[in-house]
């Protein structure tokens, strides 16, 4: 599904892709540079990694969502935070600051809105030790991967409900906001460009800087072909948050 986001405000247009059009489907992502414990979440990227605790081999899984993140004006604040508290089927005790706004546009809300189909938290919620701030399931997934939210994350049902059978309260919990990643996977150097968030915008000595340092890490064995530094200046552009060698 193409989105379209002309036209309609905050919710967007969804049209299907016509006849023989080529379709891409990321299926390998450049990890962030962060701690590979508990949740990490790369605003630029608007996607959730959650590293396991190691096994008995010492070994870490790792599962990754899409989310959606705050819109501008209400930006997910950056930094480590940590999981405080699990709810199912949460009321939504309604911010003064988000009832205003709505009573503004004309669209008046409760001070709490009950579990249910039309509770905005969804049937999950993994409250963070920022106040006000949640990682949740969604009513609305069409929200998903868009900045729509007022700074809390948001997931698709299915995937919330996964992660919470999983995420334990204590967890830690990183906000980044990194738009370039670059890694090394089977002897090759990989590099994924996010659009940068608007407030912060892009910097594009950030991806040559990036590149050039994990170049010079090359672990042994690895291809060391000059970078096509024409073809990361594309890459970047377009950036379309797939991972290219």
């Amino acid at each position: 599904i193409i989105v379209d986001r002309s036209g309609l405000g905050h919710r967007p247009r969804l049209r299907l892709p016509g006849d023989g059009a080529e379709l891409v489907l990321p299926t390998l992502f450049v990890l962030p540079e962060a701690p590979r414990d508990g949740l990490v979440l790369n605003m630029a990227g608007m996607r959730l990694y959650y590293f396991t605790a190691p096994d008995d081999n010492g070994i870490r899984k790792i599962f990754t969502h899409p989310i959606g993140i705050g819109r501008v004006g209400w930006s997910t604040p950056l930094g480590t935070t940590r999981i405080t508290a699990r709810a199912k089927d949460p009321s939504w005790y309604v911010p003064e600051s988000i009832r205003e706004e709505h009573a503004k546009e004309g669209d008046p809300l409760p001070p709490v809105v009950p579990p249910g189909p039309d509770n905005p938290l969804g049937r999950h919620v993994l409250r963070l030790a920022l106040p006000s701030y949640l990682i949740h399931g969604t009513n609305k997934p069409w929200g998903v991967g868009m900045r729509v939210s007022h700074g809390c994350i948001r997931l698709y049902p299915e995937d919330i409900e996964a992660l919470y059978s999983m995420v334990p309260t204590g967890a830690p919990v990183h906000i980044i906001d990194q738009p370039y990643l670059a890694g090394w996977h089977d002897g090759r150097l990989m590099f994924t460009a996010y659009k940068p968030l608007e407030e912060n915008g892009g910097d594009w000595l950030a991806a040559l800087e990036l590149l050039d340092q994990r170049f010079r890490e090359a672990p042994e064995g690895a291809s060391t072909a000059a970078i096509d530094w024409g073809r990361v200046a594309r890459i970047t552009l377009e950036s379309m948050g797939v991972a290219f060698p």
